[in-house]
């Protein structure tokens, strides 16, 4: 996971160095980012740094500690303040601890309580994190008239309101890490490697225009909202940047995209005309069609839902030649693009699979298979369901027809492939929920789910529950 960021404050040189090399920040999940030798300098490399912690000086030419505390509770992201003092300046300490400091730590340091106080610290962030992260994700993915409201005050408390005549927009990332951790703006995790950024849309408008000459590095994908002047118009909003994320996987290159539908009823068309050559063996039109429908998905206005559907219509045509075929159908983007490279391999799979299925040519021979090999299975399947693993990978790894390997799930566990995964997976987050303190976001990775919004999906769908209310219930 990330590191929180630490920002040190003094007017000696020697005692910032003395911290910084002196404590093994790491070792407790933490980075020092910056350091200032005055309140006014500090004040303003916060503003941009954006640390979590700072540790601060009482006493300092032109601001003082205690200053700095109070001007610090006007910063975008409130950071923790930890005030470092000597015996002498104590009744300061407790002063600061008054205006809102977290803790402090006297001078000379002791090295067993800065470790104490970094690993308070870092258990504190962490759940104010969650918090603040799982909570904006539900609101977001409810969608309903309470959760606008709350919103609403979500939004307001990180300073961006939606009052007549201002507009917000809303920009989502996929990427590694946070490339824009300096930029002013309201910030969550929404998946492994997806950020969302709320902002107004004033200020959208000139981070895109600059991501016109210069892409971050690590950046495979941003899409783009239109103006939202409404909050009702957030969900929808959100759901089009989040696809044209994606889009890399569509194009085969990394941009910035906006939302610009297609119209579907050629795509549709070209659906019904593939269902028709799979059942008639039509080979010739089949190949015709895979690479128009190929063409056609790369062009601008169709996402990665479009090509979602395509695969899973597809299959569903397959469906009709072979029963279990239906297995391989995938349920998210994440897991099609851990999948397939891009369309354009994904195609490619598509077409294959249609004619040896409807020249009735399984992809691998079948072996005889013994219960002792199914169990052989499963407990790969549950020694490594935090990967990817799906149907194909299976028959792959035992060379076994996956229709058969279908066949045995259901025989066995009484369930098909996908609902014993998901069920496996979400039993294991509600273990980590009960038994840990990790953040939910955490939890949706260490149990194979990448994005976010799935995954809380997927668990109140199982458990009734979002992942915090379970948390909070195993709890009285």
């Amino acid at each position: 996971m990330d590191r929180y960021r630490v920002f040190i404050v003094d007017d000696e040189s020697w005692v910032v160095e003395s911290l910084k090399v002196s404590v093994d920040w790491k070792k407790y999940g933490f980075e020092v980012v910056g350091e200032a030798y005055n309140g006014l300098e500090a004040m303003q490399l916060m503003r941009d740094l954006k640390p979590d912690v700072v540790f601060t000086d009482i006493r300092m030419p032109g601001m003082s500690g205690l200053e700095l505390i109070k001007k610090g509770s006007e910063l975008p992201v409130l950071p923790k303040f930890v005030v470092v003092s000597g015996y002498a300046e104590f009744a300061y300490a407790q002063r600061a601890l008054n205006y809102g400091a977290t803790a402090y730590c006297l001078k000379p340091y002791d090295d067993e309580e800065i470790a104490n106080l970094l690993k308070k610290l870092y258990k504190t962030l962490n759940m104010e994190h969650d918090r603040s992260e799982t909570q904006l994700i539900q609101l977001l993915a409810d969608n309903n008239e309470d959760s606008m409201e709350k919103i609403k005050q979500a939004f307001e408390s990180r300073g961006l309101q939606m009052t007549k005549g201002q507009a917000a927009g809303l920009m989502v990332c996929t990427c590694d890490g946070d490339p824009f951790l300096s930029m002013d703006t309201i910030r969550t995790r929404i998946g492994k490697t997806k950020m969302l950024y709320i902002m107004a849309y004033e200020q959208l408008e000139a981070v895109i225009s600059e991501l016109e000459t210069q892409m971050p590095e690590g950046v495979r994908g941003i899409g783009v909202s239109g103006k939202i002047d409404e909050y009702a118009m957030i969900s929808k909003e959100l759901e089009h940047a989040t696809l044209l994320s994606n889009q890399y996987f569509m194009t085969g290159q990394a941009g910035v995209y906006r939302w610009n539908p297609a119209s579907r009823g050629v795509l549709k068309e070209t659906f019904k005309k593939i269902g028709a050559a799979i059942t008639n063996q039509d080979f010739t039109a089949l190949g015709q069609l895979s690479d128009e429908v190929s063409g056609l998905l790369q062009q601008e206005g169709y996402t990665i839902k479009d090509a979602l559907r395509l695969y899973n219509v597809t299959l569903s045509f397959l469906y009709i030649l072979d029963e279990d075929q239906q297995e391989q159908m995938v349920m998210g983007y994440e897991q099609l693009m851990d999948t397939f490279e891009n369309v354009s391999e994904m195609n490619a799979y598509l077409r294959s699979l249609s004619v040896k299925l409807s020249r009735r040519q399984p992809e691998y021979e079948t072996r005889e298979t013994t219960n002792e090999t199914f169990m052989s299975i499963l407990q790969y399947v549950h020694e490594n369901y935090r990967s990817t693993i799906t149907i194909q990978s299976l028959t792959q790894k035992y060379y076994i027809n996956p229709n058969y390997l279908s066949q045995l799930f259901k025989k066995e566990v009484g369930e098909t492939f996908t609902s014993y995964m998901t069920r496996l997976r979400i039993n294991n987050a509600c273990k980590l929920l009960e038994q840990t303190n990790l953040r939910v976001t955490e939890i949706a990775e260490k149990v194979g789910y990448q994005d976010y919004f799935y995954f809380t999906r997927m668990f109140k769908k199982i458990t009734g529950h979002t992942p915090t209310q379970f948390r909070e219930h195993m709890a009285r």
